[in-house]
């Protein structure tokens, strides 16, 4: 079930169960319960559509002031200002206040949201990334506060779109600043030194968004001392100059690939599914404010039990 059905379940019982008539009568748990969905309800359902950062922020924001005035109100032995609903988002600021730091300073979830990553991630895959590792940033502001390390080959990368900051993609960094990074006829170099192909086998998946089965080649590579499972797409042909994205200062593209020097602050990403991802081959390069974080930990419930797999060194 999405969050958005989610959400929109929690905000229509709302009404039946916040009302006048349990809030009198009882039980309490109920109208407690029906409180409680008319606030994360609609928190819900503007997720689906909205910066989950933005709506802490302006939860925060908004209920701090009010937060503060009924610790006030209760320490002179008064009635609380506010009731119903707007009580229960104003008690609630404290959650509001803690999650936005936590997010922004310490780690956050990211639902996987495309096969790019197949077969490492899969869609729905929910991924913990580390958001002080590469130095810590303020809410909203892209350039650091403090001084981190960088992100160094293989590690998974969250980061804002380039062509789109709104979006957030996750993708794997293959070339740091100063490298050479060629990929040609699906062959990966970095440094002349090419991707060896250690394994073979088959692979199917169903595409999210055509809904088909698709047949690839699940590819165990060595490069750079790290083993990475990739896919081959055996539908797809890879890019050249035909493709319909600008060029990238610092690229060359031929008719079997392309070959880039990654230039100071930036890195060059792919997605482990190499025929199915957009990534540096076609928009260029992410830059050090343009980074989220790192991904850490792949979190799945397997046979009633929580296993983390971990996904950077």
């Amino acid at each position: 079930m999405s969050l958005f059905w989610v959400g929109l379940g929690l905000t229509a019982a709302a009404p039946v169960l916040c009302s006048k008539r349990y809030r009198l009568h009882g039980p309490a748990w109920m109208y407690s319960l029906g409180c409680g969905a008319a606030v994360l309800g609609p928190y819900i359902l503007l997720c689906t559509f909205l910066d989950v950062a933005t709506l802490l922020a302006a939860a925060a924001i908004i209920g701090v002031p009010f937060w503060g005035y009924e610790r006030y109100r209760a320490a002179k032995g008064q009635q609380h200002y506010t009731q119903g609903i707007m009580g229960y988002m104003v008690e609630l600021t404290p959650v509001a206040v803690f999650l936005l730091l936590f997010r922004s300073f310490v780690a956050e979830p990211y639902l996987v949201p495309s096969s790019s990553m197949r077969p490492t991630l899969e869609v729905g895959s929910v991924v913990v990334v580390d958001k002080f590792s590469y130095g810590v940033r303020l809410p909203f502001v892209s350039k650091p506060i403090s001084h981190g390390g960088a992100p160094k080959f293989g590690d998974v990368l969250v980061f804002r779109f380039p062509l789109d900051p709104a979006k957030p993609y996750i993708k794997r960094v293959v070339g740091v600043p100063g490298d050479n990074i060629t990929y040609q006829s699906g062959v990966l170099s970095v440094n002349c030194a090419p991707a060896v192909r250690e394994m073979e086998m088959p692979y199917d998946y169903e595409d999210e968004a055509s809904g088909k089965l698709k047949h690839a080649t699940y590819t165990l590579e060595r490069i750079q001392g790290l083993q990475i499972g990739t896919l081959q797409d055996t539908d797809s042909s890879d890019f050249g100059v035909n493709t319909d994205f600008p060029a990238i200062p610092g690229c060359e593209r031929n008719v079997s690939g392309i070959s880039c020097v990654v230039p100071k602050g930036s890195y060059f990403v792919l997605g482990d599914n190499r025929s199915n991802s957009l990534d540096s081959r076609y928009w260029g390069f992410v830059t050090d404010k343009e980074i989220i974080g790192r991904a850490i930990f792949d979190i799945n419930i397997d046979n009633g039990s929580l296993q983390f797999s971990r996904l950077s060194r």
